[in-house]
């Protein structure tokens, strides 16, 4: 325990023995007395020392105390201690001199001691309420500047009676908003009866943590320090949101590290291995107790001593390599191609810790790389091959077409020639072999047409615009009116939005689809047949479809329905030469999309085709 301070009293007065009988009389332990003989003095020792009472002698020479002690009341350090007069005869009242109290010679010792001891008391309380005052004053700016949130709180209820203003930074209430109010309004639920459970506890003090709701309704983890005292809590919650967050990062970042499938290790300026992950253990072969015995060099081919050296002196000197593809030595002796980073990691005196090292393993990569490539080449030279098969065929399909057509016309009309000329000689089955012989002719003809017509949207150059797919389907329409009025098939057309595309090739798209609708149908007692559109799919891909209530078809023959003269019904049921499905499958797949089919017997088909759109897919124009 540090000793009491004692009292400091001057004394004033020329005469020596005066000084030394008031010395005598005023003596105790836990006082010290300082004299002067004049003011000067006087002025000089109370400006120098802390005093706690002045006894001043009123008739001096040069300066008398009354003077002496208005000087001490204009100056901020001794204004406030207590002054005594000391005279022989009666004087004016002390106060108006700055005196507060006087004394008569001769002197009353009882009297003396009392008024002394009673000013010396008053002046000790005094400045100790002073001081007090100031240590509050300082309590409240520490309190008022902390950036931790302080509070009292009620033990039993935990209404906050009182908090400093860092409740707004914290949690954003005002000092008036989060008074009177629970702390457990503010708790995340699962905090609550943990919080709560506190309260029937008599640890004097105590920490925990708990998540709390902001005014914003953000989570905040708050630390909390308390100390139970008269029946209520006197705590300090510091947000430690960031703290956490930061150290659950550097621990998740640790664990990703460690983890890590890449060979992620640390070496010193001269190679030492000093940190080494699961990633470099699986990649080189060395465990992590073997590699911090090791040096870099241990994994580096001889060639590459040079070159990995002066990357490392790079690296010290402050630059950051990435992506740098080199090749290394596994624990097997196998060299494998690895693609590399490193950094240096400096101390907060810029001093170098070491070089942080990531390597990952592309050996894999690089053959399979060069596979594609090769893979790519002979694909290339495939594709090359192919067009010029196509073209051939092409050629071909369009050569034979035109020489057929000179036969197929001179039968068709050598057959016609009979019947007008020898009519009457023939009987019925000539008359009906010729005409058989005509038909197929005019059949070969249609399929000579349409292979032509194949042939030709191979090699048609696509022109792309904006397509008002409605319009284009009821032009269609239009045209094939005399078709539909003959089959009495109810067309209902649906929201068709616009398509990016070869207008002519989609209309010919829609033209062979709507035909296969409408002679499918034919058949059926009230031929029904709908065009819509089924949404887009990725990358604005258009999808529309034709959809009838005919013959059907079994799905298991589906990859037929697509096929050049490929058909799933015979020519007595429906005509037609297996071209046109193709066709629609050619022009489609010409604008990088797909046609589809689904269907069931006695019970219709639906025929669909998609489109990219705008700027997707397709080929150019």
């Amino acid at each position: 325990m540090a000793a009491a301070k004692k009292a400091t009293i001057l004394i004033v007065d020329e005469n020596t023995q005066n000084i030394r009988s008031l010395e005598r009389l005023l003596s105790a332990r836990d006082r010290v007395f300082v004299f002067a003989a004049n003011g000067k003095d006087a002025l000089k020792t109370a400006l120098s020392k802390d005093l706690d009472l002045i006894l001043l002698e009123v008739s001096m020479p040069s300066m008398d105390g009354a003077e002496v002690a208005q000087i001490l009341k204009t100056n901020r350090r001794t204004r406030d201690v207590p002054i005594i007069f000391i005279s022989s005869s009666p004087v004016a009242s002390g106060a108006e001199e700055g005196a507060i109290d006087y004394l008569y010679r001769p002197l009353d010792p009882a009297i003396t001691r009392a008024r002394v001891s009673a000013l010396l008391q008053q002046y000790s309380q005094k400045k100790e309420l002073a001081e007090k005052d100031t240590a509050l004053e300082n309590y409240a700016l520490l309190i008022g500047n902390s950036t931790d949130l302080l509070c009292t709180l009620d033990a039993d209820t935990l209404k906050f009676e009182d908090v400093n203003a860092a409740v707004t930074d914290v949690l954003g209430y005002t000092v008036e908003e989060i008074k009177g109010s629970s702390l457990l309004f503010y708790l995340h639920e699962e905090e609550k009866q943990k919080v709560q459970s506190l309260t029937k506890e008599n640890s004097e003090r105590f920490n925990f943590e708990t998540r709390v709701w902001t005014k914003n309704r953000a989570i905040r983890l708050l630390h909390w320090r308390v100390v139970r005292r008269d029946g209520r809590w006197f705590a300090g919650a510091r947000d430690v949101t960031g703290t956490k967050e930061a150290e659950e990062i550097k621990h998740y970042l640790a664990t990703v590290v460690k983890q890590s499938d890449e060979a992620i290790y640390l070496h010193d300026a001269d190679g030492r291995i000093i940190s080494w992950n699961r990633g470099a253990e699986r990649i080189y072969g060395f465990t992590e107790k073997e590699a911090l015995k090791m040096k870099i060099w241990n994994i580096v081919p001889e060639h590459l001593m040079a070159e990995t050296q002066q990357l490392v002196n790079t690296v010290i000197a402050g630059a950051e390599v990435q992506s740098v593809e080199t090749t290394r030595i596994t624990r097997q002796g196998r060299v494998i191609d690895v693609r590399l980073s490193a950094s240096v990691l400096l101390d907060a005196a810029n001093k170098l810790l070491s070089i942080a090292i990531t390597e990952r393993d592309i050996t894999e990569k690089k053959r399979a790389e060069e596979e594609i490539r090769q893979a790519n080449r002979e694909l290339e030279n495939a594709l090359s091959d192919l067009k010029l098969v196509n073209r051939e065929l092409e050629s071909f399909s369009y050569s034979v077409s035109h020489d057929l057509r000179s036969p197929l016309r001179a039968m068709d009309g050598y057959s016609q020639m009979l019947t007008d000329e020898f009519h009457e000689f023939l009987n019925e089955e000539g008359r009906r072999l010729l005409g058989n012989i005509r038909r197929n002719a005019t059949r070969m003809g249609t399929l000579i047409d349409d292979l032509l017509e194949f042939s030709r949207l191979g090699r048609k150059e696509l022109h792309k615009s904006p397509v008002d797919m409605g319009e284009l389907v009821g032009e269609v329409l239009q045209v094939m009116e005399a078709s539909v009025g003959r089959s009495g098939a109810v067309i209902a057309v649906r929201e068709l939005p616009p398509a990016h595309a070869d207008r002519s090739l989609l209309r010919q798209v829609w033209t062979n689809l709507i035909s296969n609708a409408l002679k499918y149908s034919a058949k059926t007692q009230s031929p029904e047949i709908t065009i819509g559109f089924i949404g887009r799919g990725g990358a604005g891909e258009c999808g529309y479809f034709v959809q009838d209530n005919g013959v059907g078809f079994n799905m298991e023959y589906a990859h037929k329905l697509f096929g050049v003269f490929q058909r799933l019904h015979s020519h007595e049921e429906f005509e037609g030469t297996g071209v046109g499905l193709a066709n629609v499958q050619r022009i489609i797949s010409r604008h990088g999309g797909r046609v589809w089919a689904k269907g069931e017997p006695g019970k219709g088909a639906t025929f669909y085709f998609s489109i990219p759109g705008v700027g997707d897919g397709g080929e150019g124009t």
